[in-house]
């Protein structure tokens, strides 16, 4: 009965609601190029095809509507479309029959290195970031996308989307659809499993060369990955996927999704990943799950803008820290020489003065995506996070830590539920130390005023300005501070 019931809903929906997009990829090397097919159903005269003006993660309106070319749509008998191109991200197909159309494009892939913000194109890799290739219907992105990729002989395929089977892909949003870049090509991968969950690393040369000792490389990685899954006792994820580009192109550095980062680093004997790999990683729970609410679902067409990318980064940062030092391949001298610099980065800023942390954040757009002047949100979010979690240890006794904070923040707030609000921070802060710790915030996050150093004392350490280890021991700590230090250096 319930079978029928639920048949009998289904036919009552309109066919929109219950058809697939299927997209196809096809790389073209000799064009440089990939081409994108997109099938569908239509009951409307015209649809309209939209390309996302930025890409999750980097904080900076992008051209990728001058990569497209060669756009056409057909209507079910292979008839040809009339093509309005209203502006310069969406095109219009005129569809009087109301029949299911085809839409046909090709992008350039010349995203430089070996991609990374793009589509990039050559005669070993082909690199898709999915808002720069996939158009989206305004009110088709929360239905299944499918996607089959058509590859070269020879090469191969790497990307965190579900498989279907036949070289197809499928994701449940649109949202999800692009957030799995997807590498194509000749490349090394190794594969490994952390506490039962399957981990991809791959490797992509130039012209296919690779100087790093790839097995060591993977070994370091899959250390580095277990202590997130611990704090967060899981995942979202059912299998991760590292994707390193040994070639910088205009960007060093990494960009995360939702369950796999790309990053760009040069092609040495070691490639030193280790803050960059678990920043970019710990964003699969801070970021794709816990986010502000503008961050998902997405408005693809203007800047988005919220005053917590402190958290969302900054945060972000201090755990890529805290989660090397945890995986136990750098020592206790390591995290504090690091986050001693972080704080010495902070006190030589000159921005700090007349910009807070929260408009530093609010005006990212604005500024190339990562700050005001000399003063980044990723920075000052990093000892702001630092702070708070010396302040929480004190408060509880050391019953609880920042890592409390995430965890809650995690349960509230992961996918499907909807995103913090601007105070969603504020109030988890307070849950967890059990103290109202309002005034903290406000002078942190909210004033230009002096950060408060002398609150790491309750964990044993101290600012020591000057110096190059400016993150200290306090000499004069108690032994109650000691403790508590000695809990923050704690491995789980």
């Amino acid at each position: 009965m319930r079978l029928r019931l639920l048949f009998l809903s289904l036919l009552a929906l309109p066919l929109s609601l219950r058809a697939d997009l299927k997209y196809t990829l096809r790389p073209d090397i000799a064009s440089q190029t990939v081409g994108v097919t997109l099938e569908m159903d239509s009951h409307k005269s015209s649809e309209s095809f939209h390309l996302p003006a930025w890409v999750p993660g980097y904080y900076l309106i992008l051209n990728n509507q001058n990569k497209i070319g060669a756009f056409k749509a057909t209507d079910e008998d292979g008839k040809e479309l009339k093509i309005e191109h209203e502006d310069s991200r969406t095109w219009t197909v005129l569809n009087p029959k109301r029949s299911p159309l085809t839409v046909h494009y090709k992008v350039l892939g010349d995203d430089p290195g070996l991609g990374f913000f793009a589509v990039h194109m050559d005669d070993t890799s082909g690199y898709v970031n999915g808002p720069a290739a996939f158009m989206y219907l305004d009110d088709r992105m929360k239905e299944r996308m499918n996607l089959k990729i058509l590859l070269p002989s020879g090469w191969d395929v790497a990307t965190s989307m579900d498989p279907v089977g036949d070289g197809s892909y499928s994701a449940n949003s649109y949202d999800e659809f692009v957030d799995h870049p997807i590498q194509m090509g000749k490349f090394v991968r190794d594969s490994s499993t952390v506490m039962g969950i399957l981990f991809d690393v791959v490797f992509v040369g130039p012209e296919g060369q690779i100087n790093c000792n790839t097995k060591a490389e993977t070994r370091r990685l899959m250390a580095l990955s277990a202590p997130a899954i611990k704090l967060f006792g899981g995942a979202s994820f059912k299998r991760y996927t590292y994707i390193i580009h040994l070639a910088v192109g205009n960007f060093a550095g990494g960009l995360e999704h939702r369950a796999s980062n790309v990053q760009a680093v040069s092609n040495s004997a070691a490639l030193n990943l280790d803050e960059l790999a678990t920043h970019e990683y710990f964003h699969a729970w801070n970021v794709k799950q816990i986010r502000p609410v503008v961050l998902g679902p997405f408005d693809y067409t203007q800047p988005v803008l919220t005053g917590n990318l402190w958290f969302a980064e900054g945060v972000t940062d201090y755990y890529a820290y805290i989660t090397a030092y945890r995986s136990g391949v750098l020592d206790s001298r390591w995290l504090a020489f690091r986050l001693g610099q972080q704080i010495n980065r902070l006190q030589d800023s000159s921005n700090r003065e007349s910009v807070t942390l929260e408009d530093c954040s609010r005006r990212a757009w604005e500024s190339g995506g990562a700050g005001v002047g000399d003063l980044s949100y990723y920075n000052k979010g990093l000892v702001a996070g630092l702070i708070f979690d010396a302040v929480i240890r004190s408060e509880t006794g050391g019953a609880k830590s920042l890592d409390d904070v995430m965890r809650l923040m995690y349960k509230k707030y992961k996918l499907p539920a909807p995103g913090y609000d601007v105070d969603g921070i504020h109030r988890a802060l307070n849950e967890v130390s059990g103290r109202d710790l309002t005034e903290l915030y406000h002078l942190m996050i909210q004033t230009t005023g002096e950060m408060p150093y002398d609150l790491l004392a309750g964990i044993g350490l101290k600012y020591s300005p000057g110096s190059e280890t400016a993150l200290i021991r306090d000499p004069g700590a108690s032994g109650i501070a000691v403790s508590r230090m000695n809990e923050w250096l704690h491995r789980p």
